[in-house]
């Protein structure tokens, strides 16, 4: 075991039980800890049919879970007791978009994320335009220079300490991959593409109201080669 150097033996520590904070604050304390978390800009549709309404908004509950297969997650919390009509379509289509969000389309995303009645298209509002997909009905937003096409692999509800369901853990496998080649790792054969991080711009969150990184530079970039 590795010995606490002075500076932390003469910390001043203070912990906290989730339990005794009330759910704003355990919110808070969670969103500001938990930190940069990647956007999932998740775009879905009602139904598959022709009349199926397009919804968009963005997810920070967002993770990759593993690659083989590609899994990704999304956490998304109930409002108020209710589903959201991002979580309600994908129970109805078990299909879904997950544009990662980038500096070329935050101020549309962000606006996304207001409370819009059912039947409102969230793209048409925000002026996002879209693109078609090839094996999910969603379509996905065309700024968006890296964007998966997601079907349901498993979901999870979430119910707190008073059996009250707050949260669906939705678990997506990515049957498609969409890369602007404006984004793409110089020096890569077609067969092992790369985002390069640089060119791509992303977007993260951290708490409160903040949105970080908000794309990358050299100066706030690593590369540390693993030890052998």
């Amino acid at each position: 075991m590795t010995e606490s150097n002075d500076n932390n033996k003469d910390a001043s520590w203070k912990s906290f039980k989730p339990e005794d904070l009330s759910g704003r604050a355990r919110y808070g304390l969670c969103i500001s800890s938990v930190v940069p978390r990647p956007i999932g800009v998740i775009s879905t549709v009602s139904s598959k049919d022709e009349d199926g309404v397009v919804n968009c908004a963005p997810f920070s509950y967002t993770s990759l879970s593993t690659h083989d297969p590609p899994i990704v997650t999304h956490g998304i919390v109930l409002s108020g007791g209710k589903k959201k009509d991002t979580l309600v379509n994908i129970e109805a289509t078990e299909e879904w978009v997950f544009n990662v969000l980038t500096v070329s389309y935050l101020e549309e995303t962000n606006a996304c994320s207001a409370s819009v009645p059912p039947e409102a298209n969230e793209m048409e509002l925000n002026g996002l335009e879209t693109l078609p997909c090839q094996f999910v009905s969603p379509p996905r937003v065309a700024k968006a220079n890296v964007a998966m096409e997601c079907k349901l692999w498993d979901k999870k509800e979430v119910f707190n300490d008073h059996g009250e369901h707050t949260t669906t853990i939705v678990m997506g496998r990515v049957v498609n991959f969409h890369i602007h080649e404006s984004v793409l790792k110089d020096g890569q054969e077609d067969n092992d593409p790369r985002v390069d991080l640089k060119k791509l711009q992303a977007v993260g969150r951290a708490g409160d109201i903040t949105y970080w990184p908000v794309g990358v530079n050299d100066d706030n970039i690593l590369a540390m080669p693993r030890p052998k």
